[in-house]
């Protein structure tokens, strides 16, 4: 019968889809073909991005002195830019009111809003289509999605129960949290996907690997760990406990599925070409790494045409490289560095996932940037960075007891700047202690 149920949900997506002119098939379908027939494809590929730098050079006030340039001629940009100039990064083809508005934690803890196109939230929609089933994900499986859910991106109960979605929220990641979360996919019946923060994971199986007698009964098809860097100790654990392979996905909220491992194995990180022109340039220049060496991931998002982002630095860190496949050389990340943050503990030595600290901030706009250091077992310690007088400490202090314990000692300090790393990224959260 569960079974049954997961071939209907997935029948029903795809004939609302149909009713739809099948807006999401026909992205689908691209999206594979691009992929999967690449670089054969490198001439579907050229001229979206051609079309994209023209369409961005003619509509945008930013782009505007760009008409007719090459992609390298075109200035490299990071969320500061368009944050500084958002206005300007408008489409006039489009009005704004008619868009989706997106939110995500810019690098240095500020909201970063990023406004998409109906064509590209469909885009999107296909991208993960495509590369979750690349991990072993069918639509209408039951899919378990570990991570922080607020009023912003909470889902209603209807659309949890139609997409199948098990929202946990990571708030604290204690032994009993994660014992109830094992209980509850141990009792259900369905085919089980599993996304999570990568830290999420970790804590998971170090708890299951504390107690040897807990066994994972249900049947778990696929773990996709997302948005923090994946440990060969976990990729491996995931495998031993859930008997199933753990793959670790690249992307971000303003943009989307950038890359993914393979199931096949190998920790290269094979680019979405369908929908994203993906550069590593050097740290002290615009100009591309030589292959083998690490430096920015710089993307160019062929889709959002609301507001185009090109050559927008991700703020992360990787390398690229050629591998031979069937003859053909196709270009990958070889690896991505420098996302995952340090792992902070409450007062009971529990695991508190970094992501708690970082949507957590979300709402302190008047912060121009903020560290949250780990000083001791129960010390820690906030370095806020505002230019106006910062009215919230008490409301932030009491905020963040109830996170890591009403024992917790939380400090302010006021600097001028969070010192840069030798990557060009600012750690958010560090851990002095362990």
């Amino acid at each position: 019968m569960i079974l049954l149920t997961e071939k209907i949900r997935k029948i029903l997506f795809w004939f609302l889809d149909f009713l739809k002119r099948g807006k999401v098939a026909v992205q689908y379908r691209e999206v594979a073909t691009i992929n999967n027939s690449y670089p054969d494809s490198i001439s579907i590929v050229k001229k979206k991005l051609n079309n994209m730098l023209a369409h961005a050079s003619t509509t945008t006030a930013f782009y505007s002195d760009y008409k007719g340039a090459a992609i390298n001629e075109f200035p490299v940009i990071n969320k500061n830019i368009i944050r500084e100039n958002e206005a300007e990064f408008f489409s006039t083809a489009y009005e704004k009111n008619s868009l989706s508005k997106v939110v995500t934690s810019g690098s240095t803890g500020t909201p970063f809003c990023v406004y998409h196109n109906s064509e590209k939230k469909i885009r999107n929609t296909a991208d993960t289509i495509y590369f979750a089933k690349k991990a072993g994900f069918e639509i209408g499986q039951k899919l378990y999605y570990i991570k922080i859910w607020n009023d912003i991106n909470k889902k209603s109960n209807f659309a949890s129960w139609s997409q199948n979605i098990e929202a946990c929220n990571v708030f604290e990641l204690s032994d009993g949290a994660i014992k109830q979360l094992i209980n509850k996919i141990n009792a259900d019946k369905s085919t089980i996907g599993l996304l999570a923060y990568a830290s999420a994971f970790d804590a998971i199986c170090r708890f299951l690997d504390a107690n040897p007698s807990i066994k994972i009964k249900a049947k778990v098809n696929s773990a996709i760990a997302m948005s923090e860097g994946l440990n060969d100790y976990t990729k491996e654990a995931i495998q031993r406990h859930f008997n199933c392979v753990c793959i670790s996905r690249y992307s971000n909220v303003e943009n989307g599925m950038i890359a993914q491992q393979a199931l096949s194995g190998g920790k290269e990180f094979y680019i979405n070409f369908a929908s994203y022109f993906v550069e590593v340039l050097n740290f002290d220049n615009n100009e591309s790494c030589p292959f083998g060496k690490e430096g920015r991931i710089v993307i160019t998002d062929l889709f959002n045409k609301a507001m185009p982002m090109i050559r927008y630095d991700t703020g992360d860190i990787g390398v690229m490289n050629e591998k031979i496949i069937e003859g053909k050389k196709i270009h990958l990340l070889e690896k991505i560095e420098g996302r995952k943050m340090d792992m902070v503990f409450n007062t009971s030595g529990d695991l508190v996932s970094s992501f708690t600290i970082t949507n957590s901030m979300w709402k302190y706009t008047e912060l121009i940037q903020y560290q949250f250091i780990q000083i001791q077992k129960d010390q820690y310690l906030f370095k806020l960075n505002c230019d106006v007088p910062f009215k919230r400490e008490d409301e932030l202090i009491k905020e963040f007891q109830e996170y890591f314990g009403p024992g917790a000692k939380i400090n302010v300090e006021y600097v001028n700047e969070i010192p840069l790393l030798h990557s060009g990224k600012r750690k958010k959260v560090m851990n002095q202690y362990i």
